[in-house]
């Protein structure tokens, strides 16, 4: 049992099993204690852990006990005090420390005050707060909206696998040798490992508790009733399984989960890390900024967009500021996804006393984050954060708006680029009508645009090839200043000075025109036909069009790439380049409101909280 290698299988193909691995590598981290390196790893039919070196018997034998994740405590009506629900041990035994006792009503009054203060604020002040420049009341707990999750649906098998592991301290290597004996082989030897324990606590005298309830949170397959092979009937119980892999998830959750409330609702989606070569001491920081990213609530799709982007983000920022070489050689030449694939999601549906699996899925991380040194960190950063605000800025109550999130998380998903032209196309229409509205929509910028596109490309450079062609860049720049460019105008100038028409759908009839090379083609050229008509009449009328004419060479180029790559994907990429801007947003042009207070601001105080009767 004493060795380097530590494995987990994955029974359940679910966040169940990545919490189990977080949960193994929280611990074996511990014991080494900073002697060992850890590593999680992705091994197919289950997840190993790596200790370099490996672990020796004197560290578990002299490991001092670690909670791994505290009691919640809450109010009891028939006690009329503070109680450990579910649990064995009373609180006069356990210390009054935040590390083992998390008092649940304390934390919620604490987070009533900070929101209470955070909406008598200006936009500025809540700007200033949320950047850590202005002091008032304490902020939520970082694990706040995990003690909500577990209270009270599963407060009380949360408690008992807490206890069960506290009380096991005075004989605390034994327990460590069970964990380590479990997890040394593959298969794991569940069986051995119960037979193990039995022996330890009729050794100890304890009361053999050898099986645990599979809460929901951390097992979304597994609730009351069962799935069988056969036709047979089964009593609606809990479903149980072996106590320390349950104890594992708890511990999981903490370390590489994190859990969120549905916007305007009760409803709950959970997102745990799937690791596929993961360093733990640098998990650990990129978890913390992760979680303080996904601060607040947002509606489904949403969330799950943004988890994908705020994970790499955190990711890439870690990376910017490390100096290891070993460290950075993991990421430089590497996709973001050869590190962590994405994240395993579950829905739960909120039925008043107890809440429903909806929903199992995984989002991916994005594979077109690719760099090749440090110097491309600044940029790929930027990126990340042009893409969220734009997913930010949508709305998933509005039918138009809801298409594009979901066509834009198909991307992520899929590793596919094709939804992601899907949703320029789709984009291209919103980002005119939003501004013909006078909303302000933040549209792709050109240079940035190019970093996901040729980090997209495929082997033959399909995408640069096409984009590099001159003919191609002026036929883009002809749709830039038919659409995006002269609303903007039309805008600053109301309705004085020169001015043009704007196309409007002029993407979405390219995009129809697509399917055939001599539709697409007839359709661009009428197009070509109204934009230099149009720059002729302003040139008869001493007025400069500000915007040169499409040439015949720029024409003949287009055909040569339609007969080369076919007329899809030269639609496409004309499109998604033709409704980028060329520079960056300016600040001025930007909304004036802080990009992460209305997620802050969207939070729940706890006033919807059920109560422990």
């Amino acid at each position: 049992m004493y060795q380097s290698e530590y494995y987990l299988e994955k029974s359940r193909n679910t966040l169940a099993d990545n919490l189990a691995a977080f949960g193994l590598a929280f611990v074996l981290h511990t014991i080494a204690d900073g002697r060992a390196r850890v590593r999680l790893q992705d091994g197919g039919a289950y997840y190993q852990v790596v200790c370099d070196p490996a672990i020796q018997p004197e560290w578990v034998e002299n490991c001092a006990f670690f909670i791994g994740a505290p009691f919640l405590a809450t109010y009891v009506k028939k006690i009329g005090g503070k109680a450990i629900s579910g649990a064995s041990v009373s609180l006069a035994e356990l210390p009054v420390e935040s590390r083992v006792v998390v008092d649940y009503e304390a934390e919620r009054e604490s987070n009533g005050q900070y929101f209470a203060w955070i909406k008598a604020l200006s936009p500025k002040e809540r700007g200033q707060a949320m950047r850590g420049e202005l002091s008032g009341p304490t902020p939520p707990h970082p694990d706040w909206d995990i003690f909500r999750a577990i209270n009270p649906a599963g407060l009380q098998a949360y408690n008992a696998l807490v206890a069960q592991w506290w009380q096991a301290q005075t004989a605390f290597p034994q327990l460590l040798q069970v964990l380590l004996a479990l997890s040394a082989a593959f298969p794991n030897p569940i069986d051995q490992a119960v037979q193990n324990w039995g022996r330890l606590c009729k050794q100890e005298g304890w009361k053999h508790e050898g099986q645990a309830t599979a809460t929901q949170l951390l097992n979304p397959t597994q609730g009351k009733g069962a799935a069988s092979t056969k036709g047979v009937w089964r009593a609606p119980a809990n479903v149980r399984n072996f106590w320390l892999l349950e104890w594992l998830k708890v511990v999981g959750l903490y370390q590489g989960g994190t859990t969120r409330v549905i916007k305007n609702g009760k409803d709950r989606k959970s997102y745990v890390l799937s690791p596929k070569n993961l360093g733990w001491s640098h998990h650990v920081a990129i978890m913390n900024d992760f979680r303080r990213a996904m601060t607040g609530s947002d509606s489904a799709v949403k969330l799950d967009i943004l988890a994908s982007l705020r994970y790499t983000q955190a990711l890439l920022k870690h990376y910017e500021g490390a100096r290891e070489e070993d460290f950075n050689a993991q990421l430089f030449g590497h996709p973001a996804t050869d590190l962590v694939s994405g994240l395993e999601t579950a829905f739960y549906k909120d039925m008043g006393n107890a809440i429903v699996t909806m929903n199992i899925a995984s989002i991916n991380l994005p594979n077109w984050v690719n760099l090749t040194s440090r110097t491309d960190l600044a940029r790929m950063l930027e990126v990340l954060g042009e893409h969220i605000s734009i997913v930010r800025s949508l709305r998933e109550d509005r039918g138009d708006q809801f298409d594009l999130l979901v066509h834009y998380r198909n991307f992520l998903s899929g590793h596919d680029i094709k939804p992601f032209f899907v949703f320029t196309t789709a984009y291209s229409g919103f980002l005119v009508q939003q501004a013909e509205r006078g909303e302000f929509v933040r549209p792709f910028t050109l240079p940035n645009l190019e970093v996901l596109l040729m980090n997209s490309d495929d082997e033959n450079k399909t995408f640069q090839r096409i984009t590099s062609t001159p003919g191609f860049r002026n036929m883009a720049s002809a749709i830039r200043h038919s659409t995006v460019i002269p609303q903007s105008r039309k805008r600053k100038s109301a309705g004085t000075g020169p001015t043009v028409d704007v196309r409007y759908g002029l993407g979405q009839q390219l995009a129809r025109k697509s399917t055939y090379p001599a539709d697409f083609l007839a359709e661009l050229g009428e197009f070509v036909f109204l934009y230099n008509a149009e720059n002729a009449q302003l040139r008869e009328k001493e007025r400069n069009p500000f915007r040169r004419d499409v040439t015949t060479e720029d024409l003949d180029a287009i055909t040569a790439l339609v007969d080369e790559f076919g007329s899809k994907v030269v639609c496409n990429l004309l499109v998604a380049y033709g409704y980028a801007r060329e520079k960056t947003t300016s600040k001025s042009e930007a909304p004036n409101v802080s990009e992460d207070m209305e997620f802050v601001m969207d939070e729940e105080d706890g006033e919807n909280d059920d109560m422990e009767e």
